[in-house]
């Protein structure tokens, strides 16, 4: 895309174009190394939308509860950005579930907009380009963004990092109990959702609100437990009062600052490894180099790779100081 097309995109989206707004997404997705000339058109932006992560194991529920919440926010009269991490198809590349169907009672709103990413492999269960993406949903004026994890179990860290209210969901039935002490997932939520009550959500709920018992928040903020169904609508109410208590939380002991420190701290991080990965494949580790690692190791002996490796660094490390 040429200069001029771009800064005729960029001034749709001023205008609040939709259509501009996925082609921007489009953009910084497929091609992450142009962000800077889209963002550098946003300056004077000072708009700043409120962030939710919802995480949790696949069938958990999470897109259906996303929609409910988004819907009960849309009521209230506020715009909302969304961001479901799929898994990828290893056949397209693509997004593999489409959580549109889950959300089409929302989709066709005026004041939501949605996007289904695929994570493409990376860890963390979310995409990459989830950070950028948030950002232009800032800049269209956005009052809430919610990121959808693509629902990895253990790795879901990274949403953590991004979002400001943390949403863990949780069934009955699932083990997630089980799971949520031996990944840690305990410290990151600030909310405990257990979808489908139905099943029997009480039990697990006990349990999570025992765990909450031993642990000690620094904060004085005590992580609620919410029992909900989301495809009837119970317990919605009460879950979208406890995502607004908890801004108010963060709004007055001053600790919203702070995350939003931590996520630019994130960014900038992996931008500076992804910077510095891209520089590594292309001058030093290439496919062709790589090839001829292999060929060393099959030569030499598979045992032979970590010394191959460790001294193409030390090569490397050098070529870098005479270059300094």
């Amino acid at each position: 895309m040429r200069s001029n097309e771009l800064e005729t995109l960029i001034a749709k989206f001023k205008n609040k174009d939709k259509i501009a707004l996925a082609r921007l997404i489009t953009i910084i997705e497929n091609e992450p190394e142009r962000a800077h000339e889209v963002f550098k058109h946003f300056e004077d932006v000072k708009h700043e939308s409120y962030i939710i992560g919802f995480t949790g194991s696949p069938g958990v529920g999470k897109s259906t509860l996303t929609g409910a919440i988004a819907q009960k926010m849309l009521d209230e009269g506020k715009s909302v950005g969304i961001i479901s991490v799929d898994p990828t198809s290893p056949f397209s590349g693509g997004a593999f579930l489409g959580d549109r169907i889950r959300m089409t009672n929302i989709s066709l709103h005026p004041n939501v907009f949605m996007r289904s990413l695929a994570s493409r492999g990376y860890k963390g269960g979310i995409s990459r380009a989830v950070f950028d993406i948030s950002m232009l949903y800032e800049a269209f004026g956005m009052d809430i963004i919610i990121i959808e994890t693509v629902g990895v179990g253990q790795a879901e860290f990274d949403i953590y990092n991004l979002a400001y209210t943390v949403i863990v969901i949780l069934v009955p039935g699932y083990g997630d109990v089980i799971q949520m002490q031996k990944a840690g997932i305990i410290e990151i939520g600030d909310i405990y959702d257990v979808n489908k009550k139905d099943l029997g959500g009480e039990d697990i709920a006990v349990q999570i609100e025992m765990m909450l018992d031993d642990t000690t928040f620094q904060s004085g903020y005590r992580p609620p437990v919410i029992l909900t169904d989301a495809i009837n609508g119970e317990g919605i109410d009460e879950l979208l009062q406890s995502i607004w208590d908890h801004k108010e939380h963060l709004e007055l002991s001053d600790l919203l600052s702070e995350k939003k420190k931590n996520r630019f701290n994130y960014k900038i991080t992996e931008l500076i490894y992804s910077k510095i990965e891209k520089i590594l494949k292309d001058s030093f580790f290439n496919q062709g180099k790589i090839k001829e690692l292999v060929e060393h190791a099959m030569d030499d002996g598979k045992f032979k790779i970590y010394e191959i490796i460790h001294k193409k660094f030390e090569l490397m490390n050098l070529e870098i100081k005479e270059h300094d």
